[in-house]
C-alpha cells in the first residue's frame, strides 16, 4: 500500500516539471539525461552502473544485479540566474524528476524488471522585449514556452552464459509543449495579439544496452576489484504530434488544426567506463553523443540544432560494510564533473555548458538510503545578444528495498 500511494502521489508533478531557461525554444527543450540523483552526483551519466542499491534508466543492463524489489524517487530544486548584456534576472522553482520500480526475477540468470515514469525534455522559459515602433509608439513582445516530453517505460535484463549483461526496455513517450508570442502596445489604440502553436507528440521507442563482466583480471592488479564496460542507445521511433495554432486578438480568435505531423528526435548513444578500487572507490568516466543535427518537425530540420556530446567523470566512495560501524561511516560521499556541446546553435553560436557536482547518500536501514546532490552549472555567453545561465540544482532521492514493503503475518 505504501508503494501505491508513493506512486499516486509523485505522477501529477512530473508533467509540470519545468526550469525555467531561455535556450529551451529550441528543439524539444533541454534533454534529461538520468532522473536518478546518485547519477546526478556523478556527472548525469554513469552507462556502466552495475551496482544493485539504485536503479538507472540510462542502461537496462544494470538492472542485472537486483536483489531486491526496490522503488527510487527523485525531485530537484533550480535556483537559475540569468543575465544578457543589459540585464539580469533570478528564477527558482521545484521539479519531480522521476519514479522508477523493480525487482528480481531471477539472481541467478541476472534477470530483473523495471518499469517507471521519467521526464526525457523539458521546455520552460518567459522572455520579454521592449521596442518602438517608426510611429514612436513603444510595444513589448513576450515569448513563452511550457512543457515538454516524458517517457514510461517497462523492461528487463538477462546475464549470458559469458558473464556479458543485457537489457532492453519498452517505451513510451508522450508529452504537451505550448509556444505562445505575444504583442502588447502601451497606447490603447493598438490591438493586442497572441499566437500559440500547441504540439502533443506521442509515439512508441526502445532503450537497448550492455554491461561486460568483470574485467580487472586483465590488469593484475590487486587494488582493483571491479572493471566494466557499458554500452547503451535510446531509440526513439517518429512521434505523431498533434498540432494546432491559435491567434487571439481583440477582435477575432481563429484557430487552426494542422494534425498529426512527424517529430523525428535522433537517437541517443552512451558509453561509460567504471573501475571500483580496493572494493570502496568508484571512478567513472562517460560519453554522451545524439546528432541532433538530424532533428526534423514535419520534414523540416532546424536551424538552430547541432549535434550534442557529453563528456563525464565522477568519483564515488563506498565503505566496505562491515559489524559496529556508526552511521557516518556508512556515508557514501561522490562528486562529478561534466561538459557539455549542448544540441543549440543561436545566432551562429554554439551553447556549451560546464558542471560541477558533489554529494551524499546516508543509510536509511539496510539497503535503503537517502540521496543528496548539489550541482553547479554555467551555459552560454552574453555575446552576440545571447543569454548566459548560471544554475544551482538541489538534488534529493529516495532508494528503498523491499523491507519496506514486507507484510508481517500476525
Amino acid at each position: 500500500m505504501k508503494l501505491k500511494l508513493l506512486i499516486i502521489v509523485f505522477i501529477p508533478f512530473l508533467l509540470f516539471a519545468q526550469s525555467s531557461t531561455s535556450y529551451s525554444r529550441y528543439g524539444i527543450g533541454d534533454v534529461e539525461y538520468s532522473f536518478s540523483t546518485r547519477s546526478a552526483a556523478l556527472g548525469n551519466l554513469n552507462a556502466a552502473y552495475n551496482d544493485g542499491l539504485h536503479l538507472t534508466t540510462l542502461n537496462p543492463a544494470s538492472w542485472n544485479t537486483l536483489t531486491r524489489t526496490r522503488l527510487e524517487v527523485s525531485s530537484k530544486f533550480n535556483t537559475i540566474f540569468l543575465s544578457n548584456s543589459t540585464s539580469s534576472n533570478y528564477f527558482g522553482n521545484a521539479e519531480f524528476t522521476g519514479f522508477a520500480f523493480g525487482f528480481p526475477v531471477s539472481q541467478a540468470y541476472g534477470i530483473g524488471a523495471v518499469m517507471g515514469l521519467v521526464p526525457y525534455s523539458n521546455v520552460s522559459y518567459d522572455i520579454k522585449e521592449t521596442s518602438i515602433t517608426s510611429n514612436n509608439i513603444e510595444y513589448i513582445s513576450r515569448y513563452e514556452g511550457r512543457g515538454g516530453l516524458s517517457k514510461v517505460f517497462i523492461g528487463t535484463s538477462y546475464r549470458t552464459p559469458f558473464g556479458v549483461n543485457l537489457g532492453a526496455t519498452f517505451d513510451y513517450y508522450f508529452g504537451n509543449i505550448e509556444y505562445l508570442s505575444t504583442i502588447s502596445f502601451s497606447s490603447s489604440e493598438q490591438l493586442k495579439t497572441e499566437y500559440k502553436k500547441t504540439y502533443d507528440p506521442k509515439g512508441f521507442g526502445t532503450t537497448i544496452g550492455l554491461i561486460t563482466p568483470n574485467l580487472s583480471k586483465y590488469f593484475k592488479s590487486e587494488s582493483i576489484t571491479d572493471v566494466r564496460i557499458g554500452l547503451a542507445a535510446a531509440i526513439v521511433g517518429n512521434l505523431a504530434t498533434d498540432t494546432m495554432l491559435t491567434k487571439r486578438s481583440s477582435v477575432a480568435y481563429d484557430t487552426l488544426s494542422i494534425g498529426a505531423v512527424d517529430m523525428k528526435v535522433p537517437l541517443r548513444l552512451n558509453a561509460g567506463l567504471n573501475v571500483i578500487f580496493s572494493e570502496k572507490y568508484l571512478v567513472s568516466l562517460d560519453y554522451a553523443f545524439q546528432p541532433w543535427s538530424k532533428y526534423t518537425f514535419n520534414g523540416a530540420a532546424s536551424g538552430n540544432l547541432r549535434d550534442a556530446q557529453k563528456v563525464s567523470a565522477g568519483f564515488e566512495y563506498k565503505p566496505v560494510k562491515g559489524l559496529g560501524a556508526s552511521f557516518w561511516e556508512q556515508i557514501v560521499w561522490r562528486l562529478g564533473l561534466s561538459f557539455e556541446q549542448t544540441q543549440y546553435l543561436v545566432n551562429g553560436t554554439g551553447i556549451d555548458q560546464f558542471s560541477v557536482s558533489g554529494g551524499f547518500g546516508m543509510p536509511m536501514g539496510d539497503e535503503n538510503s537517502l540521496d543528496i546532490s548539489i550541482q553547479y552549472s554555467m551555459r552560454g555567453t552574453t555575446e552576440s545578444n545571447l543569454f548566459k545561465e548560471n544554475r544551482i540544482a538541489l538534488n534529493l532521492g529516495f532508494s528503498l528495498g523491499e523491507v519496506w514493503f514486507l507484510r508481517h503475518d500476525k
